[in-house]
C-alpha cells in the first residue's frame, strides 16, 4: 500500500470515527477502549522495543519502566502520596527522561534534565492547571490527539503530497465538528452499566469542558446528558477511535507487524485475555490494564519528542527554502 493509499485509507477511517462518535459517542469510546485499545498498547510496546524505543541505547528505556512503576504505586495507593500531585510530578520527570535518552548520552546530563522536569512539576502539581495537563491530559487526550495530529501533520510536510494536507485537514475538521455540530434530544435514559463502565474518563471530560469554556460538568447529569457533556463525549470518541485505527492503518508504511513470531503470539494471547476481561468486568479490565496502558504512553514519549524535533527541522528547512 502506497503512502497516498494509506492518507486515503485514514481520510476514511476519520470520517468513520467522526460519524460514529456522533452517533454513540459513550459506547463508542467504552468499545474501542477495550476491544482496540489493548492490541495498540501491545503491539506498540513490541514495535517500540524493535526499534530500542527510539533511545540512544535501549536499555535507557529503563528509565521510564521505573517511572511508570513509580506511578503505578501512587495510584494504587500504595504509598502515601497524593495521587494528582505525584501524578503531575511523575509525568513531569518522564518527559524529562524521554527527552534525555534520546538528545542526551552522559549520565551526568540526563540527571540534570530529569531533575529539571522534576522540579517543574513539583511547581505545577499544585496548580489545578498543570494537574490537568500534566496529570490528566498528558496520558490521555495530549497521548491520542495532540500527537497522533503531530504525526498526521510531520507526515505531510514530508510527503508534500495533496493527500497528506488533505488528511490533516480533515482531522482538524473532524476534531472541530464534535463541538460545533448540532448534539439534538439528549437520550431519554442511560444504561447504568454504561455510566458505570464510563466513569474512569469523566475526570478528563469535565476538565476538558472547562478549558474550553463549555462550563462545568458537575454531575453525571451534566456528563451524559448536557449538551456540552455530550459534545465533549464526542471529541472523546473520536480521538480515542482514531488514534487506534490511525496505528492499525500504517502497518504496511512503520511495518510495526515485523516482530518476532513469538511476540506476535504471546500479544495475540494477552489481547484475547484482556477483550475476555473487559467482557467479563469492564472495570475490572479497566484496573488490571491500567498498567500496560501507562507504560505505552510513557515508552512512547522518545518518539513523540522525535517528532516534534522532526517538525521543528522540516518547517525551518521549509522557511529556509521559501
Amino acid at each position: 500500500m502506497t503512502t497516498r493509499h494509506v492518507d486515503l485509507l485514514n481520510i476514511g477511517l476519520m470520517l468513520g470515527a467522526c460519524a460514529a462518535a456522533f452517533a454513540l459517542p459513550f459506547e463508542l469510546f467504552l468499545w474501542a477502549y477495550a476491544i482496540l485499545g489493548p492490541l495498540h498498547y501491545l503491539t506498540e510496546i513490541s514495535w517500540l522495543h524493535q526499534r530500542d524505543y527510539f533511545a540512544v541505547r535501549r536499555r535507557d528505556a529503563g528509565w521510564l519502566v521505573a517511572l511508570c512503576v513509580a506511578v503505578l504505586l501512587v495510584q494504587f495507593r500504595v504509598v502515601g502520596v497524593d495521587v494528582p500531585t505525584g501524578g503531575t510530578v511523575l509525568n513531569a520527570a518522564a518527559i524529562g527522561a524521554a527527552l534525555a535518552i534520546v538528545f542526551l548520552r552522559e549520565t551526568g546530563r540526563r540527571l540534570v534534565l530529569i531533575g529539571a522536569a522534576t522540579g517543574v512539576g513539583l511547581l505545577l502539581s499544585e496548580r489545578p492547571a498543570g494537574q490537568d495537563w500534566l496529570f490528566l491530559f498528558l496520558p490521555s487526550l495530549v497521548h491520542v490527539w495532540v500527537f497522533t495530529g503531530a504525526f498526521v501533520l510531520l507526515g505531510a510536510l514530508r510527503g508534500r503530497s495533496v493527500t497528506g494536507g488533505v488528511s490533516l485537514a480533515v482531522f482538524v475538521a473532524c476534531s472541530a465538528w464534535c463541538f460545533l455540530g448540532g448534539v439534538g434530544p439528549p437520550p431519554a435514559s442511560m444504561d447504568f452499566e454504561l455510566a458505570a463502565s464510563y466513569q474512569a474518563i469523566v475526570p478528563v471530560n469535565q476538565a476538558l469542558s472547562e478549558w474550553l469554556g463549555l462550563g462545568p460538568l458537575a454531575g453525571a447529569q451534566e456528563v451524559f446528558f448536557s449538551d456540552a457533556g455530550r459534545k465533549v463525549a464526542r471529541f472523546v470518541a473520536f480521538a480515542y477511535t482514531y488514534h487506534y485505527l490511525n496505528w492499525f492503518s500504517k502497518t504496511s508504511i512503520i511495518q510495526w507487524h515485523r516482530i518476532p513470531r513469538a511476540w506476535t503470539y504471546l500479544n495475540l494471547a494477552l489481547w484475547v485475555g484482556s477483550v475476555a476481561l473487559y467482557a467479563w468486568d469492564y472495570t475490572l479490565g479497566l484496573t488490571a490494564l491500567f498498567a500496560l496502558s501507562y507504560l505505552h504512553v510513557f515508552l512512547e514519549l522518545p518518539l513523540n519528542g522525535r517528532t516534534f524535533a522532526g517538525l521543528g527541522q522540516t518547517l525551518f528547512a521549509t522557511r529556509r527554502a521559501g
